[in-house]
């Protein structure tokens, strides 16, 4: 994980959390979800069903806005992009937003925007903080 991803999850502290070898999914204190991926590896649809039964797992069952931060290299695989913009995919997360670290991870998250059109609320940030303020915007709502 760089050291930018390890630096901003200190500043919120962490309810549960369950770690497995390139992703981490946590609970965090403020009401967020926080999917961390490292590695250089492609996500692909087994990964992202991992992340929805760890979520459904820390979570009981409520659902939760969505932080995903991953690290320079990783991209989600067209099948998976597929997947994830269904309804069924993840029925606890209530919003996504996505932190891009690179110009590919912002041109195949625009695409999947564009041609995917997933079923809840998704955004693509540069910055962290950015992404955590609109996901709180989804806390008071029903």
């Amino acid at each position: 994980m760089s050291g930018a991803l390890q630096l901003k999850q200190q500043q919120v502290r962490i309810l549960s959390e369950k770690k497995f070898d390139v992703i981490s999914v946590a609970i965090r204190i403020d009401g967020l979800a926080q999917v961390n991926i490292s590695g250089e590896e492609d996500i692909d649809v087994q990964h992202v069903k991992l992340i929805v039964d760890t979520l459904e797992e820390l979570g009981s069952g409520k659902r939760f806005p969505l932080l995903i931060l991953v690290s320079e290299y990783i991209l989600p695989t067209p099948e998976a992009r597929a997947y994830i913009a269904t309804p069924e995919s993840d029925p606890f997360a209530m919003a996504e937003a996505y932190v891009t670290r690179s110009f590919a991870q912002r041109l195949v998250g625009n695409m999947y925007l564009s041609f995917n059109k997933p079923a809840r609320p998704t955004r693509l940030f540069n910055d962290e903080e950015k992404a955590v303020e609109w996901l709180k915007t989804f806390l008071s709502a029903p």
